[in-house]
C-alpha cells in the first residue's frame, strides 16, 4: 500500500471523528464525550473504599474497591444497548468500551480468587494481552492507518504502528522480566544453606540478565536491526564510561563485595565513625542502620577503598577494653576482684570467655586497671555495655569504700620571703 502524506491522513481522521459519513452513524467524538461524562459522574457520586481499612483481599473487597468503575461500565453498557434498540445509529465507540469493560471485569473477577499475587498478576497480564490482540484484530482499519503513518531518517523508516507495538512489547517485557526476577529472588531467598551475600549476588545478576534479554527482544519486535546499533552502542558506552565512572565503580565494587563475602546483610560494621548493621546491599550502595535508627547509604566504592571494621566478620564475639583508675591507698588485689564481680553481674557480658582485669600501670594520680570483657551481640550496641559495666564498678567501689581518684596538684611554698616589684608608671607628660 502506498504511504499517504501526514497532512492528508490527519485531515481525514479529524473529519471522520467530527462528522459522520452517513446519517445513521453518531460521531465518534460525541461518543467519547459521553463516555467521559459517565466516567466523571461515576467517580464523583460513587464512594470509594478508604485506604486505612483493615481488610483481607477477596472477591467482596474487589467489588468494593472497583465499584465506581463497575458503575461506569454498566452505564456505558446501558447507553450502548439503548442506542442500539431505540435508534439506527452506529455506536462503534460504545461497543469498544463495552468490550474493554467486559474484559476488565472478567479478568479482575477471576484473578480475585487467586491468593498468590504473582500468579494473579501473571494471569491478568496474559488475559490483557489476548484482549489487546483481539481488539486490534477487530480494528483492521486502525492498524492500516497507523501503518501508513511512517517516519524516516535516511534509509531508516518506521511506522507509527511499529512504534506502538514496540512500546507495548517493551512495557510487557519489562513487566514480565521484573516479575520473573522477583520470583527468582524469592526462590533464592528460600535456600537455607546459601550465604546472604551469595543470595544477593544471584538475585542481582539474574535481574540484570533478564532485563537485558527483555530489552533486546523488545527492540527486535519493533523491527530494529540490532547489528545497526553496534557503532552507536559503542559510542554511547564510551560516553557513559566517562560520565558514569563513579556509578560503574560503585556497581563493580558491589559485585566484588558480594563475591568475596567480606560484608553481608546483618554484619555489624564501622566506617568513618558510622557504626551500625548492614540492612541491605544494593547495586550502588549499602544501607547501614545505626543504633539511633538513622539509615546511612554508603557507596560500595568506600567499602572497598576505605578502612572498614567488621565486628562480626568471623563471629559475633567482640572484646572491649575499659580503663579504670583507683587511688594509691586502695588494695589493687581487692579492687581487681571487685571489678570482676561487677562485670559478672551484667547479663550481656559473656561468662566464657571470662572477663579479665589487669593492672596496666601506675599513673600520676591513680593505679591504672583495665577491664576486658566479651559480648556476643554487637548489633545491640557496644557503648551501652561499657556504660553498664562502669556503673556497676562505681556502685561496687562506693559500697566497699574505694576511692576513684581525679588529677590533683599540690603547691609547696619553699620560702616565706616574696619580693614585690612595683612597675614605675611612665610620666604622662
Amino acid at each position: 500500500m502506498r504511504p499517504t502524506s501526514l497532512d492528508h491522513i490527519m485531515q481525514e481522521a479529524w473529519r471522520k471523528l467530527l462528522i459522520p459519513d452517513t446519517g445513521y452513524e453518531i460521531s465518534d467524538l460525541w461518543q467519547v464525550l459521553l463516555v467521559l461524562l459517565v466516567l466523571l459522574l461515576s467517580a464523583k457520586f460513587v464512594p470509594r473504599t478508604q485506604k486505612g481499612e483493615d481488610k483481607v483481599y477477596n472477591v467482596g473487597l474487589w467489588f468494593r474497591e472497583q465499584r465506581s468503575f463497575i458503575v461506569f461500565w454498566v452505564a456505558v453498557l446501558v447507553l450502548h444497548v439503548g442506542f442500539e434498540l431505540l435508534t439506527p445509529l452506529e455506536t462503534s465507540v460504545f461497543q469498544l468500551f463495552n468490550y474493554l469493560g467486559a474484559a476488565w471485569f472478567l479478568i479482575g473477577f477471576v484473578t480475585s480468587f487467586i491468593k498468590n499475587r504473582f500468579w494473579a498478576e501473571s494471569w491478568a497480564a496474559v488475559f490483557y494481552l489476548l484482549t489487546a490482540y483481539s481488539i486490534l484484530a477487530l480494528a483492521g482499519p486502525a492498524v492500516e492507518f497507523l501503518d501508513e503513518l511512517r517516519f524516516g531518517v535516511g534509509t531508516f523508516s518506521i511506522s507509527a504502528w511499529q512504534v506502538l507495538a514496540g512500546l507495548f512489547t517493551i512495557l510487557f517485557a519489562l513487566w514480565m522480566s521484573l516479575a520473573i526476577a522477583r520470583l527468582v529472588e524469592r526462590q533464592v531467598q528460600r535456600v537455607p544453606r546459601m550465604s546472604g551475600s551469595l543470595k544477593v549476588l544471584i538475585s542481582k545478576v539474574a535481574r540484570i540478565l533478564i532485563l537485558v534479554v527483555a530489552g533486546m527482544m523488545a527492540l527486535n519486535a519493533m523491527g530494529i536491526d540490532l547489528s545497526a546499533l553496534t557503532v552507536m552502542g559503542g559510542a554511547i558506552g564510551l560516553g557513559l564510561g566517562f560520565g558514569l565512572q563513579k556509578v560503574v565503580s560503585n556497581f563493580i565494587s558491589g559485585i566484588i563485595l558480594l563475591m568475596d563475602n567480606s560484608i553481608k546483610p546483618g554484619d555489624v560494621i564501622e566506617i568513618e565513625g558510622t557504626y551500625g548493621w548492614i540492612n541491605n546491599l544494593r547495586a550502588r550502595y549499602a544501607s547501614i542502620i545505626t543504633r539511633d535508627g538513622t539509615e546511612h547509604l554508603i557507596p560500595n566504592e568506600d567499602l572497598i577503598t576505605q578502612k572498614v571494621t567488621n565486628w562480626s566478620f568471623t563471629d559475633n564475639l567482640v572484646r572491649q577494653r575499659i580503663p579504670i583508675g583507683v587511688s594509691y591507698g586502695a588494695d589493687p588485689h581487692q579492687c581487681i576482684e571487685i571489678v570482676l564481680e561487677a562485670a559478672r553481674s551484667i547479663d550481656r557480658i559473656l561468662k566464657e570467655p571470662a572477663p579479665a582485669c589487669l593492672l596496666t600501670g601506675f599513673g600520676d594520680s591513680s593505679v591504672d586497671l583495665e577491664l576486658r570483657i566479651w559480648i556476643a551481640d554487637p548489633a545491640n550496641g557496644v557503648a551501652n555495655v561499657k556504660s553498664a559495666a562502669l556503673l556497676a564498678v562505681w556502685d561496687a567501689f562506693k559500697a566497699n569504700g574505694i576511692e576513684i581518684p581525679f588529677p590533683q596538684r599540690d603547691l609547696h611554698i619553699r620560702s616565706s620571703h616574696v619580693d614585690f616589684v612595683k612597675r614605675e608608671e611612665p610620666d604622662p607628660e
